[in-house]
């Protein structure tokens, strides 16, 4: 054990003493501090949500996933942790920590020029994750405030290519995806390792002075497309059963001239062969035509009178289907 004290002499001459048993624990706590700190700096733990990029003397040497992890001590080695499984979310035109009506503070971002000389309000918001870290730490200075100034010269664009009304309306849909691709376009063309999830059209309407008007004009379009979705509707109703109808009057006729076009040939087979018979035996031939036509137009007549060609005078004959009938028989 050290024995023996330490005695230190004052400038007004007076002497203090430190026993050196207790001075040797001073270095001792130093050294366990220092122990500490550096082990400190070796170990890391990188969250679930994380990615941790590993810099040894300023350049990259890996990148590690969530768990505990080992590395040289500071300041040789540092390490980045970026939230790579998280979404985020950065809003324009308002914030919705700032309550409804927010948008009046932010004017600067919301208030744009459209395609017909028309100033809207336009809120809306771009979701983005942190895909490629590497990219994200080193690749661009500020990657949030890149992808504000990317998400605002897009968006000011595709507005200003387009009309108000649409914009009101039915254009909604295709803003955002079409938003949404110009923005990971120019952040791949940066490669600033971001991905952008989705992009949220929150709202668009006109100022307040004006808004009157384009209510009205907005009831206006949409009476237009009602009564354009009630034409359809009709269009769809009649036009199906006219084409219908045609279609069975056009078959009709088509059997129709079938049918007549089937009996002509046939009589007309039947007449050559009737010829062919005819300038074999033609005095037979025209005995038979005369008997024929005779069974089937005698039929048809209401009396019958049969006159022989050599008698000079007709006989008169009795009625006895008629009236005649009686008043002759009475006579008698």
């Amino acid at each position: 054990m050290i024995s023996g004290v330490m005695r230190i002499r004052l400038p007004n001459g007076e002497q203090i003493e430190f026993p050196l048993h207790r001075l040797i624990w001073i270095p001792v706590l130093l050294l366990i501090l220092l122990v500490v700190s550096f082990g400190s700096t070796v170990a890391f733990q990188v969250n679930p949500e994380e990615e941790g990029v590993v810099l040894v003397f300023g350049r990259h040497s890996r990148t590690v996933g969530p768990g505990l992890h080992w590395k040289m001590p500071y300041p040789l080695s540092r390490v980045h942790k970026v939230k790579t499984s998280t979404v985020d979310v950065e809003e324009f035109g308002y914030r919705s920590k700032e309550g409804d009506r927010s948008y009046r503070a932010h004017y600067a971002e919301n208030k744009m020029l459209t395609g017909d000389l028309n100033i809207l309000l336009v809120g809306w918001d771009v979701q983005f994750q942190r895909s490629r870290p590497t990219h994200y730490l080193f690749h661009v200075r500020d990657p949030v405030g890149t992808l504000r100034d990317i998400a605002q010269s897009v968006m000011r664009k595709i507005i200003g290519d387009r009309a108000s009304i649409r914009i009101l309306t039915v254009g909604r849909k295709g803003i955002k995806s079409r938003a949404r691709e110009l923005i990971q376009q120019q952040a791949d063309q940066f490669e600033m390792g971001v991905d952008i999830t989705d992009v949220n059209l929150v709202f668009s309407f006109p100022p307040d002075e004006v808004r009157g008007a384009f209510d009205e004009l907005n009831k206006a379009e949409q009476d237009a497309a009602r009564f354009f979705q009630e034409a359809s509707q009709k269009y769809e109703q009649r036009v199906p059963k006219a084409r219908g109808e045609a279609e069975r009057i056009k078959l009709k006729a088509e059997g129709f001239a079938d049918r007549r076009t089937n009996l002509a040939q046939g009589k007309a087979t039947r007449f050559n062969a009737m010829l062919a018979e005819y300038h074999k035996a033609p005095q037979v031939t025209r005995q038979r035509l005369f008997f024929e036509t005779m069974q089937e137009v005698l039929p048809e007549l209401e009396e019958t009178v049969v006159v022989d060609h050599k008698l000079r005078s007709i006989l008169p004959h009795l009625d006895l289907r008629g009236k005649g009938a009686t008043k002759q028989g009475s006579d008698r």
